[in-house]
């Protein structure tokens, strides 16, 4: 069995998610320069019969646009799960007198860690210790929990769902027992449900989806924490209607007052921007783009984990939705400003960035560079399909002109990526 969070899966979902077999992943990776790779290497880190050392880490942070931390990172789950299922299976072979007290030692320590509680043995072994949460344990479930929303920027949403499914599962067990840590952990887990439903709408199981986001908002109903609430109502209102997406949005704006919650309040204010603009509310659009402007000028880096993705330019690109559809006379300099803070960073929130770019300038009547950033867009959707991507590239495909050579072919290709 391979570790979730390990190199393995990472590696394969990733080359699943482009389409290519193992012998075309190794073509790829020989075109871009560095160390030779054969199929033979693809299969055996992909099913950890053995790691890549350190001088493969370059290429396959090119190769498969990751950073060379988030390798090491996995490279380690994957070793550390090694050594606790070995730990496990010495274990189990012990006499059964002895057995009982060194189950509660062995897995109420490394299992954890390791993210062995996602099996079934795991969740077994973790329930009989009844093991108890010690600061250091808190923390690093806390900290596990803040980096999975970095990662959901560059990892598929396959791969996510299931790690994520698997921390779920530790904090699950762990908060009856976790004493003075009760609420941090409940608030980690409301946080993770989150997320999990936002995996789940990427990979298009919508029920799944419903299903995380109450139960998140109960998490931080629970813990007193409306914050957690703030984030599974926003999180969920992509899948609403307009009408109910907005009350539900300004509704969520009320659960983070005070300081340290600026960017969650600018990020809600937007979302509420776009829905109200969609519905021709053209005043209260406005007015909730003021909301979310002035927030985000208050703003603090590291406020919440979660609004790590609400850069910028991520704000520049639901001014732009907003404004495309109201035929805003700022369209065209807020799409400029989004292009400039976009950077080169290659992860989903840049599909979000192009889709708003190149959708205003075409609402604009800009069709040359909107036709232009609509082929980034539709790139970038491809090579990193969700859901949401699949959306935009349907809804820009309807708004290309029909009198130009470009917008045509490029409502071809649309149609040809989505029909795949």
């Amino acid at each position: 069995m391979l570790c979730p969070d390990g190199i393995g899966p990472l590696l394969r979902t990733i080359r699943d998610a482009t389409g290519r077999t193992r012998e075309q992943q190794a073509n790829y990776l020989n075109s871009l320069g560095g160390p030779y790779v054969d199929p033979d290497n693809i299969k055996r880190w992909e099913t950890e019969k053995r790691l890549p050392q350190p001088h493969w880490y370059p290429l396959l942070s090119r190769g498969y646009r990751i950073t060379e931390d988030e390798i090491r990172r996995a490279i380690t789950a994957s070793r550390q799960y090694r050594r606790a299922a070995s730990a496990a299976e010495k274990l189990l072979d012990q006499q059964e007198d002895d057995d009982m007290h060194r189950r509660s030692a062995v897995f109420g320590t490394a299992a954890i860690a390791a993210g062995v509680a996602a099996e079934p043995w795991g969740r077994l072994a973790t329930a009989v210790s009844r093991p108890k949460v010690d600061d250091k344990t808190a923390q690093k479930l806390m900290q596990k929990t803040a980096e999975f929303f970095t990662t959901e920027e560059h990892l598929p949403a396959r791969l996510l769902a299931e790690r994520l499914a698997g921390h779920l599962e530790i904090l699950t067990a762990l908060i009856p027992g976790a004493g003075r840590h009760e609420k941090a952990l409940t608030i980690a887990a409301g946080e993770t449900a989150a997320l999990a439903g936002w995996a789940a709408y990427d990979l298009g199981e919508l029920r799944d989806a419903r299903n995380y986001y109450e139960t998140a908002a109960l998490a931080g109903r629970e813990a007193g924490h409306g914050a957690v609430v703030a984030l599974a109502m926003g999180y969920a209102s992509y899948a609403m209607k307009p009408a109910k997406a907005r009350d539900a949005l300004a509704a969520a704006q009320s659960h983070v007052r005070g300081r340290g919650y600026a960017t969650a309040r600018a990020w809600l204010a937007a979302r509420e921007a776009e829905e109200a603009a969609g519905m021709g509310d053209g005043d209260a659009a406005v007015r909730a783009l003021d909301r979310a402007n002035t927030a985000f000028d208050y703003g603090e880096p590291g406020e919440q984990s979660w609004t790590c993705f609400f850069r910028q330019a991520r704000l520049d690109s639901l001014s732009l939705s907003a404004y495309a559809k109201l035929r805003h006379p700022d369209l065209i300099p807020t799409a400029d400003a989004a292009l400039e803070h976009l950077g080169d960073d290659d992860s989903k929130v840049r599909i979000a960035v192009l889709h708003d770019v190149a959708n205003g300038y075409v609402a604009a009547g800009e069709i040359e560079p909107g036709v232009e950033i609509g082929r980034r867009f539709v790139a970038a959707a491809t090579v990193t399909p969700t859901t949401m991507g699949r959306q935009r590239m349907r809804e820009f495909a309807d708004v290309l002109p029909a009198n130009t050579a470009a917008a045509r072919a490029l409502h071809a290709d649309i149609r040809a990526a989505l029909a795949a």
